[in-house]
């Protein structure tokens, strides 16, 4: 199906945020909350989801889940960044991404912004609030970067393989 020209430029004008959880009320909760907010959304799994996923495409923001399993947030947000000990690796992304936590998994603030983390969304988490908060961090992001297309219209301009 193809997106009629006027259509292409409202999609484009939502950011896409991609929720990376493997808790499923977790991902249904922000993959619902930020679309009514204003985002597209994607979500996956997994940590090695996400790498294979960044291969492919890139987004406008990024939510972890800090109790991830696998490799686990922190060391994923080193990848992603390209600041992992485990061989050298380019940067994946640079775009926001952001570790959700709550109280019980003791996330380190220092220890996630060395790994990677822009910021820590501490639940309980409140769509009110953080909705406008997320809008900000992609706009702040966007005007350090202006050249950059929002990450659905870089998408839609990649040709056909």
């Amino acid at each position: 199906m193809t997106v009629p020209p006027r259509e292409r430029a409202t999609v484009a004008a939502r950011p896409h945020a991609l929720v990376v959880t493997d808790d499923r009320g977790l991902k249904e909760f922000l993959a619902e909350g930020l679309m009514y907010g204003g985002f597209w959304t994607s979500s996956v799994a997994s940590a090695l989801q996400t790498l294979e996923v960044f291969r492919l495409r890139s987004f406008d923001l990024v939510l972890v889940d800090a109790h991830l399993g696998g490799m686990g947030a922190l060391e994923l947000l080193r990848r992603l960044r390209g600041r992992s000990n485990r061989g050298a690796q380019a940067a994946r992304t640079d775009v926001p991404i952001l570790l959700v936590t709550d109280e019980s998994a003791g996330a380190d603030p220092m220890g996630a912004r060395e790994a990677g983390a822009d910021a820590i969304l501490t639940a309980p988490i409140e769509l009110e609030e953080i909705i406008p908060r997320l809008h900000q961090i992609v706009a702040d992001w966007r005007a350090t970067h202006p050249g950059r297309p929002m990450a659905d219209a870089a998408a839609q301009a990649k040709p056909d393989i």
